[in-house]
């Protein structure tokens, strides 16, 4: 066992970190994240869709790339079990967080040891199976750490504006990245070790860089306190000297009761249940979008990235300030149900979406007028950004769904994040983070596994793609098809869920319309009425006289 109390020479209980140490350290816990959405930005999106099919990825292997991350959270029931014996968080987290980013320095390795071929898919799979489990064991003591530190009442805008700051660093980190990819990027080649050669060492180098800030992200944790949580920790046991077997069987049934006891919860039970269907809706057909959106409809990694990390995330920010006020004054559910609705219908579009569908004329000369005038400013001459083969359709189409899909989850993950921070305010804290994240990861972890068995199952149609008019189906389809389904029913678990003090959905509805419906004249009649205000002060200034 690590020393972490010897370590944690400054810790202080939890309700004695406030006014300006504790403005600090929300503002610390911000700017560390703004360095871990560089890494995010750095090693997930285009590069690695990249960097897997040119290493030999099939689509089977495509859906265990999805399902990993939600496979290792098992390592938080470990977790949770080591934080319960020592009482302490803080270097937990930056230990195996730490660890965690490390290991992508090895990622960013494999090509330049393994040849591509079924060695360095497994590799791959391996080394990010090891990341994923670090990052899953180091999750409970930042949640349950957090859960001390954020102020109740201001959970929910708390995180909406950490959001909205650290997304303007994802974007300006994706669009730089993707910039450069599409500059050294071999045109009309396959993507292959062979004729991609400099795009691999360019996702190689960028892999690496993300490791760097995302280590820098951890330590800037080393700034904040560590937290002795309300209720004393659990006192170590005294194990009998057995045989390993017998300690492993113990320790198997100790973890089971972990995952289970809390399952006797019905609010707990209720929101397990909906978070694992709605993760195993998204994770099924998680890399098939990527794959659809590049290798599908044509856009180069700029347009790719921007669309699922760029446009998603604005809307997502735009709209995150809106969504914690009405979780703080209305409650989770009737935001998830709303937010939920409007994730399902983000799905639908990329049905109607083709390669085949042309550019309107006028729409050509519009774009390329203006790309003119921006490379001339440049000094670059005119540069033509579209011709009428263009996928500019397409692309307008599943970018507005994009930033749809961004509005609802934003307010799910904002809803999401204040039901597992108010579990920590209960006894019992790291047990119900870790089971809640370990049954919800079932569900992902279910959804990557039978979205890659369906992709697989049903590769002829890739080769042979069912053709109804100008649009095409293929077997990436059927995994889209299967995630509005299960989205859909997902909200079934949210009629029941116990959420005190919160509205019903119309009542949210009916306020936030009668909010817009009064405001907007306001709004626009504020001006005359400055000016009607100051003219009745001059005349009764007048007659007094």
């Amino acid at each position: 066992m690590f020393p972490w109390r010897n370590w944690s020479y400054e810790v202080l209980p939890a309700l004695s970190v406030r006014r300006k140490e504790l403005r600090q350290s929300l503002r610390t816990v911000t700017l560390a994240w703004m360095f871990g959405v560089v890494w995010f930005a750095c090693v997930n999106g285009e590069q690695l869709r990249a960097f897997a099919r040119m290493l030999g990825f099939n689509d089977f292997a495509f859906g265990l790339l999805g399902a990993i991350p939600f496979l290792a959270s098992v390592g938080q029931l470990a977790a949770a079990i080591t934080i319960e014996r020592t009482g302490l968080r803080k270097y937990h987290f930056l230990l195996y967080a730490t660890l965690h980013r490390l290991l992508w320095f090895a990622v960013a390795a494999v090509p330049l040891v393994l040849p591509p071929g079924p060695w360095a898919v497994a590799t791959v799979l391996l080394l990010l199976t090891a990341s994923h489990y670090l990052a899953a064991v180091s999750v409970p003591s930042w949640t349950t750490w957090m859960g001390d530190l954020i102020p109740r009442r201001i959970r929910g805008r708390y995180f909406a504006r950490r959001t909205q700051w650290s997304q303007i660093m994802m974007i300006v980190a994706i669009i730089t990245i993707s910039i450069i990819l599409d500059k050294v990027v071999a045109r009309n080649r396959p993507e292959t070790v062979a004729d991609q050669p400099l795009l691999l060492l360019v996702i190689c180098g960028v892999f690496a860089v993300g490791a760097v800030f995302g280590v820098i992200d951890i330590l800037t944790f080393l700034r904040i306190r560590e937290l002795i949580p309300p209720a004393p920790p659990v006192a170590p046991k005294e194990y009998p000297r057995v045989s390993l077997w017998a300690r492993l069987a113990g320790g198997t049934r100790e973890m089971l009761g972990l995952l289970l006891d809390p399952l006797k919860d019905k609010a707990f039970r209720s929101y397990v249940g909906y978070a694992a269907t709605l993760t195993f809706s998204a994770v099924v057909g998680s890399w098939y979008y990527w794959r659809q959106a590049t290798e599908g409809l044509g856009f180069s990694k700029l347009a790719t990235n921007g669309l699922f990390l760029v446009l998603g995330p604005l809307g997502g920010t735009m709209t995150a300030g809106m969504w914690g006020r009405r979780q703080d004054r209305w409650g989770r559910r009737p935001v998830m149900i709303i937010c939920t609705i409007l994730a399902t219908i983000a799905v639908i579009p990329w049905f109607f979406v083709s390669r085949n569908q042309t550019t309107p004329a006028p729409l050509v000369g519009t774009i390329n007028a203006a790309s003119s005038a921006i490379t001339r400013l440049l000094g670059q001459g005119d540069w033509n950004w579209a011709t009428v083969q263009t996928p500019v359709v397409p692309y307008l189409v599943v970018a507005s769904t994009s930033i749809l899909a961004g509005v609802g989850w934003m307010g799910i993950g904002l809803a999401q994040t204040g039901i597992i921070l108010g579990f920590c305010d209960g006894p019992r804290r790291n047990q119900y983070v870790a089971a809640s994240a370990v049954l919800v990861n079932m569900g992902g972890a279910a959804g990557g596994l039978l979205g890659g068995v369906i992709a697989q199952s049903l590769s002829y149609f890739h080769s042979h793609p069912i053709h109804m008019g100008q649009f095409v189906y293929t077997n990436w389809h059927a995994t889209f098809f299967v995630g509005i389904v299960v989205r859909a029913l997902s909200m079934a678990w949210l009629a029941g869920m116990p959420d005190p003090g919160a509205a019903s959905v119309m009542d949210l509805l009916r306020n936030s319309f009668v909010g817009l419906n009064d405001g907007l004249p306001i709004r626009w009649t504020y001006p005359f009425r400055i000016l009607l205000g100051a003219r009745t002060k001059e005349r009764r200034g007048k007659s007094s006289r």
